[in-house]
């Protein structure tokens, strides 16, 4: 072979072996990009291709009422889940699904013939464990399930304005389900299993594990709850009425222990009522107040200095003229003192007061009392009302505002203005939850009440008297009490219709509290629309007493000593009212019966009963406040003499009485030393006494 035909091989051969040496590199350089730089992704595409992730729904927190009772919970159910590209017929699987989950096999199969569905379609959510049983029998490949939580409510629709509801997708929908609905909601937790060729499952794992929400612990009393929605029922069918609200609130804290409106839905079928009857009306309406405003003129006048509590008042018989306009009254007054005037509910009476206070002065009290803006209760969907700008009045309007008119508010507005009379001067900020608790029970927030002092204790004090009057003497009869006082304003307002004044439509009202001289709760009452009779004292005022009676004697407030017990009236909740597995209501302990006073206990009114016996305390130098408090918690009657400090109790401190039994404590107000040295003087006495009745033959 001759040297160029050498040359020639060589060179070819060189050439083969430089291209497999370049090829051999470009393969190492994409091993490297594949291996190297573009690793996770294909590890990502791996991972999606061979594991399933899942999301884990987080519990939900639980709703308490005050004594722990459950208000609403989360159970967990099934939700039946297809992927149709693993399944091999279709519409028979479609056929089958349909028969056993009652859904109509056209439109399901036309869901899973989807090309956007192919992998993933809800069949149905919620689904009953007989059906689940069923489905699982087919062995069906392509069909799973899988867990979701679902709210339930065990009372149905007690308290559902305040409580609300948690729609499909796990959100809450109205009242405090959303209004804390990140707090409620928790953390979601999610879990992965790998998947085979076939798409069949194995291998699962929990990658991050679900938190349960915080729960919300109420100031809701279920038991209040209870009678609240009872009696507001019973009102408006009596009365012929649209609608109505009954609130019952706190004195002293402004702490919320019902809140009812009336119609109501039950929380758990929210979905099958119109949306109207999900609005909280207490919150969210807006309404003339009427003649309950007409302590809002009074009360401003009496902190001004501009009228006293003896004045008397000329009501010119029922009519005046303002602004070109003539006021009149339902009834012609002459000469009627300031407390008459509210007991008797005389427009040209507060008018008078209005005018003396001025627009300005007028347009400030409405502000102080809180009209015009929120009273920030937790609760969604609050309206600020209506209270325009005293610049903005007519000539008349000082006179229509004066006895509720050309002024917008709220059920809760009109009570907390009504309600700084009762606890003696402060606005307070009304509330419905009291405790945040985490998913182990430990505290996360706790509320702490919020007051402001808007007027003095002396004027409070006079105007709860003239209130006295509109319950024993006045336009409010038929809200008194027996065994307790009272005290409370009614209202009847005309509502606007197309413009005008309707002379067939009112809202009627009655706004109150008890126990005198200390309330412990203040009531609302109202009726929109009432048919069969429309005046306050009329239709509104004994749904008042009658939910007020109950709840004093609920919370175990004893009667006045200086009045007829009050007969008992059981609260019966039947099985149509709650399902079997709720909590039952609290049963309400009856009250001893009077019994003549004996030797050796003067002046003690008790019933024996079986039970422990238990030591008396020494109440002497203790307030009434906490003479009562401790009675309770020992599970004795008090029978409270006077007020102030406690200076002598019967039986004396030590002797041992069954729970059950009475204690007399006098209280007075007087120097602690003296009082106290006179308590043990008569201690002595009766010692003496005792002493010589045992040496007698």
């Amino acid at each position: 072979m001759s040297d160029s035909g050498r040359g020639s091989r060589n060179s070819r051969i060189a050439l083969v072996i430089l291209g497999i040496s370049f090829w051999g590199v470009l393969i190492l350089l994409r091993l490297v990009q594949l291996q190297v730089f573009e690793h996770p992704s294909y590890r990502l595409l791996a991972s999606e291709r061979q594991q399933v992730r899942r999301s884990i729904h987080a519990p939900r927190g639980v709703l308490y009422d005050s004594r722990m009772a459950e208000l609403a919970s989360s159970v967990t159910v099934s939700t039946a889940v297809a992927e149709p590209r693993r399944m091999k017929d279709i519409p028979a699987a479609a056929r089958q699904l349909a028969s056993i989950l009652e859904l109509d096999p056209r439109q399901l199969l036309a869901r899973m013939s989807d090309p956007a569905h192919r992998s993933f379609l809800i069949v149905k959510r919620r689904i009953d464990p007989q059906a689940e049983a069923r489905i699982e029998a087919l062995d069906m490949d392509g069909v799973y399930f899988v867990d979701e939580s679902m709210r339930v409510y065990p009372n149905r629709d007690l308290a559902s304005h305040t409580l609300g509801f948690v729609n499909m997708n796990g959100d809450g929908g109205a009242g405090l389900e959303l209004q804390y609905d990140d707090l409620l909601k928790g953390s979601e937790g999610v879990y992965s299993f790998d998947v085979d060729a076939r798409r069949r499952s194995f291998r699962v794992r929990v990658d991050k594990p679900p938190v349960q929400g915080h729960s919300l612990v109420l100031s809701i009393d279920k038991s209040i709850q209870y009678i609240a929605d009872r009696e507001l029922a019973a009102g408006v069918e009596a009365s012929g009425a649209r609608a109505g609200t009954v609130i019952v609130m706190e004195s002293e804290t402004g702490r919320i222990l019902a809140l009812s409106n009336y119609p109501q839905f039950n929380c758990n079928k929210y979905n099958e009522y119109k949306a109207d009857h999900w609005r909280n009306r207490a919150v969210s309406d807006m309404f003339e107040p009427g003649s309950t405003f007409k302590v809002v003129v009074a009360t401003a006048a009496l902190e001004a200095g501009l009228t006293h509590p003896d004045e008397m008042i000329d009501c010119q018989m029922g009519s005046i003229q303002i602004g070109g306009h003539r006021f009149r009254d339902h009834k012609a007054y002459g000469m009627l003192s300031f407390s008459q005037i509210l007991e008797f509910s005389s427009n040209v009476g507060v008018a008078k007061l209005g005018l003396r206070l001025g627009e300005e002065r007028l347009y400030g009290a409405l502000r102080t009392f809180g009209f015009g803006s929120r009273t920030g209760v937790d609760l969604p969907g609050e309206i600020i009302g209506l209270v325009r700008d005293w610049h903005k009045w007519s000539g008349l309007s000082i006179g229509a505002i004066s006895f509720g008119q050309e002024v917008g508010v709220t059920s809760l507005q009109i009570l907390n203005a009504i309600n700084a009379i009762a606890n003696g001067g402060f606005r307070v900020r009304p509330s419905v939850v009291d405790r945040v608790i985490d998913e182990n029970g430990d505290l996360v927030r706790v509320h702490e009440p919020e007051r402001e002092r808007i007027m003095s204790p002396r004027t409070a004090e006079a105007v709860t008297h003239a209130f006295e009057g509109v319950v024993l003497r006045g336009t409010g009869k038929r809200a008194a009490l027996e065994g307790y006082r009272a005290a409370g304003k009614t209202g009847t307002a005309q509502k606007i219709v197309n413009g005008r004044y309707s002379a067939t439509r009112y809202v009627a009202s009655f706004i109150g509290f008890a126990p005198l001289p200390r309330p412990r709760i203040t009531v609302l009452a109202q009726l929109d629309e009432p048919s069969r009779g429309h005046y306050g004292g009329d239709v509104s005022a004994p749904v008042f007493q009658r939910v007020i009676q109950e709840v004093l004697m609920q919370l175990r407030i004893p009667p006045d000593p200086g009045l007829p017990l009050p007969k008992l009236q059981p609260m019966a909740a039947g099985a149509q009212d709650y399902r079997p597995d709720a909590t039952p209501v609290r049963p309400m302990a009856p009250f001893p019966e009077r019994r003549p006073p004996t030797r050796e206990s003067p002046g003690v009114l008790s019933v024996r009963i079986d039970g422990d016996w238990v030591p008396l305390p020494d109440f002497r130098g203790r307030s009434k406040r906490d003479v009562l408090y401790q009675c309770i918690d020992i599970g004795i009657h008090l029978e409270a003499r006077g007020s102030g400090i406690a200076v002598y109790q019967s039986p004396a401190p030590g002797a041992r009485i069954p729970r059950g039994e009475t204690c007399s404590v006098t209280f007075v107000q007087a120097n602690l030393e003296k009082a106290m040295a006179a308590a043990e003087a008569q201690y002595a006495a009766e010692r003496a006494d005792s002493q010589m009745s045992n040496d007698r033959p």
